[in-house]
């Protein structure tokens, strides 16, 4: 916390010459007093390092985890969430539903307000869906939401997306009619992508709606501004609805891309908060900052996309090949060291209503899977004379650098030569997306503890989020057979099915599970670990250091 001190010794009058912010011409009292009272505390200011530059603050369109903690504090939608990550009331104070679980209704809050004053309601709401169905806005998150009625046929443009299952029977009032029953829609309401936006603004500003001076937000902050590659700054929203229980002023996010300069200015006091640091350092930081170093069990799968556009990976025995030739215990017991588990399967094993099942790969030793590995290419046509070639596209930061490798050093073992391509983060993630790579190290971290978070991304029609290209109408079936199961252990069967299915041709192959890595500094109270990884804002508070 920063305080603007005073001495003891001035007189009033003295004291006031000294805030050159204040000009006066008569003082009484009381105005005296009040002045004394707002200038003698300066702001409290969070400064959190968040990873990455982020490509966009779009609610709708952003792709990464680190745009996602800048959100959830400058938006807020039907449900938010709370300091644990649970879902509880946004701007809607309650809902109810139905007997057969297909039509959710909910009250807003009364008296709800943009950041400018503009009224906030149900026709903002319903605008917000609408647009996030729109295929012309290519929403990244578009696809879990086809679980509203005329949902799909919206986002793939065969229907307008005015008739999507949305509707404000009154100003206070917003409808969400379902295709299938879904329990898990306060979870989903609750993250960033299903944001209320504000339509008054968009319809005046375009695509420029995001930017500082033009963005108008509900959420705890309002966007003051954004320094690319140095910060981005929020001030407190005195209109936000909770506004009296915010207790931090400012929140100026940084991107820290680099862990190792990102720890040296945690530990310098310049950062309040970072987010992720680097693994090798585990040891010291388990020394010497033990109150502040956290290791959280996450939701959270590390994997390898393959393009399968790319005339090489399209063959399934390649993208075996390579998965059976990495030895995952290498990459979390000498590399990572954090207690993370190996993986040979997509969806983490405290995924919440489903069967963990083990894949035949695990029953193999090192040498046999080797030698399937290099028999695998062989067939494929590849060999000494004729050695597979592929790119590996990562992030730049230590620990993925040094994951990749080592994945290199094992794929040498069957012959496989690997152009590492080390991007900056937001050039990576892009690249993910235009499928300029062939193969990409990717981090999925849950939106809402359920498998169909993870499953929906090697959808043939998750566009946004399927790097790997995969196509597989029998996979596509039994996920849309899944999503009409409603819940119960039906549904958890065909999950399974289709998980089998997708790692069988192997599009990604998973490498780990996760733990959420975090530096909180002793001066900052109300930070609470969760399986997703939030941490908005708004619950925390700051104590003299």
């Amino acid at each position: 916390m920063n305080y603007l001190i005073t001495k003891k010794g001035l007189s009033v009058f003295q004291w006031v010459s000294r805030v050159s912010t204040c000009r006066f011409l008569v003082f009484t009292g009381m105005a005296i007093a009040a002045l004394f009272c707002q200038a003698a505390v300066a702001d409290t200011v969070l400064k959190r390092g968040n990873r990455f530059e982020p490509a966009t603050l779009d609610p709708q369109k952003y792709q990464t985890h680190y745009e996602q903690n800048i959100i959830l504090d400058l938006f807020e939608g039907l449900v938010t969430f709370d300091a644990m990550a649970r879902p509880v009331p946004g701007v809607a104070q309650s809902w109810s539903v139905s007997a057969d679980g297909l039509a959710w209704t909910f009250k807003l809050r009364p008296n709800l307000m943009w950041s400018d004053g503009a009224p906030l309601n149900a026709d903002d709401i319903v605008f917000s869906f609408r647009r996030m169905m729109d295929p012309a806005t290519a929403a990244q998150y578009a696809q879990l939401f086809y679980i509203l009625e005329n949902g799909q046929l919206a986002n793939t443009g065969k229907i307008s997306p005015d008739r999507i299952g949305v509707s404000s029977p009154s100003p206070d009032t917003v409808t969400l009619r379902l295709s299938t029953p879904s329990p898990y829609l306060p979870e989903l309401l609750a993250n960033a992508f299903a944001s209320v936006l504000p339509r008054h603004v968009i319809q005046k500003s375009g695509a420029d709606w995001v930017k500082p001076g033009n963005m108008v937000s509900n959420g705890a902050y309002i966007l003051k501004t954004w320094e690319s590659q140095d910060r981005i700054e929020l001030m407190r929203n005195q209109r936000f609805h909770d506004a009296a229980r915010v207790s931090i002023d400012r929140v100026v996010f940084y991107p820290t891309e680099n862990l190792t300069s990102a720890l040296s200015r945690f530990r310098a006091g310049e950062l309040d908060t970072q987010m992720e640091f680097p693994t090798s350092q585990i040891d010291a930081l388990r020394a010497n900052f033990p109150a502040e170093t956290k290791l959280t069990p996450a939701l959270l799968t590390y994997y390898l996309a393959l393009n399968s556009t790319t005339p090489k990976l399209a063959d399934a025995r390649v993208r075996r090949a390579l998965s059976l030739a990495i030895d995952r215990d290498v990459i979390v017991t000498r590399i990572n060291k954090l207690g993370e588990k190996p993986a040979l399967t997509f969806i983490p094993p405290d995924i919440a209503n489903y069967s963990v099942w083990q894949s035949p790969d695990a029953a193999l030793s090192g040498e046999q899977k080797l030698a399937q590995a290099k028999q695998l290419l062989t067939d494929a046509g590849y060999g000494p004379i004729k050695p597979l070639k592929i790119s590996y596209s990562f992030t730049s930061t230590e620990d993925f650098k040094r994951i990749a490798v080592a994945i290199a050093g094992m794929w040498k073992r069957i012959g496989v030569e690997t152009e590492l391509l080390n991007r900056e983060g937001r050039v990576h993630f892009a690249a993910l997306k235009q499928g300029d790579f062939e193969a990409g190290f990717v981090g999925w971290s849950a939106d809402f503890n359920d498998a169909a978070t993870f499953l929906y991304v090697l959808q043939s029609s998750s566009v946004n989020s399927n790097y790997s290209r995969y196509r597989n109408p029998a996979f596509d079936d039994l996920m849309a057979r899944a999503a009409q199961a409603g819940e119960g252990t039906a549904r958890a069967t065909l999950l399974q099915q289709a998980e089998k299915l997708a790692m069988g041709d192997q599009p990604i192959i998973p490498l780990y599970t996760g733990v959420t890595r975090n530096l909180i500094a002793k001066h900052v109270s109300g930070w609470q670990p969760n399986p997703l990884d939030f941490y908005p804002s708004r619950y925390l508070s700051l104590t003299a250091k």
